[in-house]
This record gives C-alpha cells, structure tokens and sequence, in this order.
C-alpha cells in the first residue's frame, strides 16, 4: 500500500539515464578508467628496443681513406617519469646504441691487425604533453635535449707477442656533444598498470667539428652537426604515487 501511494502521490523516481549521483559517489557511467583516469601523479617506467639511424651522417676513421654514409644501429633504451596529470609528464632516459652497421675503412700500422667498434650513448630530459588521451590509447609529443657520447673503440685482434707485454691491447676515442631534438609516441592499454608503447625521435647532435686523435692517427668517426632519426616498441609500468 505505501508503495502505489508513494508513486500516485509524485515520489520522486529516477529516469532513466538520470545523474544518480549524489555528491560523494559518482555514478557508476561517469567513473574513468584507463589512460583518461590519471588525474593523480603517477610514476612511469619505460623500457624499449628498436633502431637508431644517423641517415646522412659521414663515418670516418681516417678522412684520407674513405668514409661511409649514413648508419644504422640496434638500440635499447629507457626512460623514467612523472606524471603530474593527464596531460603532462617530465623525466629522462638513456639509449644506447651497441651495434652499428657502418664499417669505413682504415690503414692498420705494419704488423698490427686492429678491429674497430663504435656505440652511442645519448642521456636526455624530456617532457610531453597529451594532447589525446582515451581509455585504451594515448598520443603525445614532447621535446627531448641532453648529452651524447660517441666511442670508437680499436682494438688489436693479431696475436700477443714479446712486443705486448703490458697494458691494454686498444685504445678508445670518445667524442662528446649535446642533443636538441622533438618526439611523439602512442601507448596502448594492456592491463592496470602496464602498456605498450611506441615512440619516433628526431635530434640533432652537436659534435665538435676537429676529431680526436690517437696515437696511430686514427680519428674520431663523427664530427660536426648529425641528424638521428630513432624509432623504438617497448613496455611500461606506472604506479600511482
């Protein structure tokens, strides 16, 4: 009875589709979840693999033997943030580039048979800003600007004689410069607290324009201004703070 007086007598009833919020709860259509419920800071960890390219940058070890074009090498990467919001974030990261592709040629002292590596090694600050950012996917972009060193590393591959005795069997030149450059990536929701993530750099190096020298006169391989095209997959993990 108290029932069908309460509807002929104008009790109030929720329609459907109403806001039964009512203050302190939410109602349940409006709760974010995902990429969009970052309201709070956050800490981000990231980690990746992909390619590191310098497209038309000189290679050279001795500029009166040749240089090579351009190189490619395996990177890996990862980079540690803050997340203030939904929409911006702040950190740095490292990536290291550790196998390059480009081989220039070299003149080896009489009797000495050396083999020559190179790495990169780049440490930068970024920040982003999200300019889209739903449940399952996010985009950003952002500015990236540090430190790069350049190893060239040579090393006596012959066999050790009476001659050797003592002391490394190599020498490495190191180059250092900064970097300035612009980056945008996606991340794709895996589960609470995980993602995957892509991400596409592009930097100018600035290195100095006279190599290094050893003593058997071989010469830093990167000199002057390089473009530096990166693109790398990965993972990460976010946790609340």
């Amino acid at each position: 009875m108290l029932a069908m007086a309460l509807v002929f007598f104008g009790a109030p009833a929720f329609a459907e589709g109403e806001d039964t919020s009512n203050g302190v709860n939410p109602a349940p259509e409006r709760l974010r979840s995902g990429f969009a419920a970052l309201d709070r800071p956050h800490g981000i960890i990231e980690g990746g693999a992909g390619i590191l390219t310098l497209p038309a940058a000189e290679v050279c070890v001795e500029r009166s033997s040749g240089c090579k074009e351009g190189d490619l090498s395996f990177a890996a990467e990862t980079w540690q943030l803050f997340r203030g919001n939904v929409k911006f974030a702040f950190g740095a990261g490292i990536v290291l580039g550790l196998i390059p592709t480009a081989h220039p040629p070299h003149d080896d002292p009489e009797g000495i048979e050396r083999d020559q590596t190179r790495s990169y090694l780049t440490f930068e600050g970024t920040i982003r800003y999200y300019p889209i950012v739903l449940r399952e996917v996010e985009w950003w972009i952002g500015l990236t600007g540090g430190m790069v060193v350049v190893d060239d590393r040579f090393q006596v591959v012959t066999e050790r004689d009476d001659r050797a005795l003592l002391g490394p069997r190599g020498v490495t030149i190191r180059t250092e410069g900064g970097s300035l450059g612009f980056a945008t990536g996606l991340a794709y929701e895996l589960g609470p607290n995980w993602s995957l993530t892509g991400t596409l750099r592009y930097a100018e190096w600035f290195l100095p324009n006279t190599p290094a020298h050893d003593s058997f006169g071989d010469e830093a391989s990167l000199t002057g201004p390089n473009e530096v095209v990166t693109l790398a997959f990965g993972i990460a993990y976010r946790l609340a703070l």
